[in-house]
């Protein structure tokens, strides 16, 4: 498939990109975001002959992205963080591009995301990124009615996340 292989990934990848940048910014601190979107990339490369048709590129992207990330989530226990000049420079270079509040905000909320549990984490991101219940459920073995249940439970525990780092600033201001 080599040549057939490169070019439905390079189109997968221009097409996609920004799909695995969410998943690695919903699972990694910035520091080890590079690293992780490199592994999902990997990842959907080594998969992508595995690819049928019979879903969505997307959806298949989806699937082996966010697996992926489960499973290098569960490997980063004992890793050592990079120094906080990486996730500086992370910050800033993201800063150039779009309004300073608004990139506080976003880091706010993935921040957030990412103190989830990984589940819940996937799931929000998947649906955050518009995908729907069915296809959420497809990837997780999961019913949409159960999609939907940990869905609203994810939510509400991210918007006491949010709430109660908002009062920890507040009392720290």
């Amino acid at each position: 498939m080599g040549g057939a292989r490169d070019t439905l990934f390079r189109e997968w990848m221009r097409d996609h990109l920004d799909l695995l940048r969410r998943v690695a910014r919903g699972f990694a601190p910035p520091a080890d975001q590079p690293d992780l979107l490199q592994e999902l990339m990997l990842a959907v490369w080594r998969a992508l002959p595995a690819f049928r048709g019979d879903s969505r590129p997307a959806t298949f992207i989806y699937r082996v992205a966010h697996n992926r990330a489960l499973t290098w989530q569960s490997g980063q226990g004992g890793r050592a963080r990079r120094d906080a000049e990486a996730a500086a420079e992370a910050i800033r270079r993201e800063s150039l591009a779009a309004d300073p509040q608004e990139v506080r905000m976003l880091d706010r909320l993935y921040a957030a995301i990412r103190q989830l549990p990984a589940l819940d984490r996937s799931i929000l991101i998947l649906s955050l990124d518009g995908v729907p219940y069915r296809d959420i459920g497809q990837m997780h073995d999961m019913t949409e009615s159960n999609v939907g249940a940990r869905l609203t439970r994810a939510k509400a525990r991210l918007t006491a996340i949010i709430a109660k780092t908002e009062a920890e600033e507040e009392q720290g201001a």
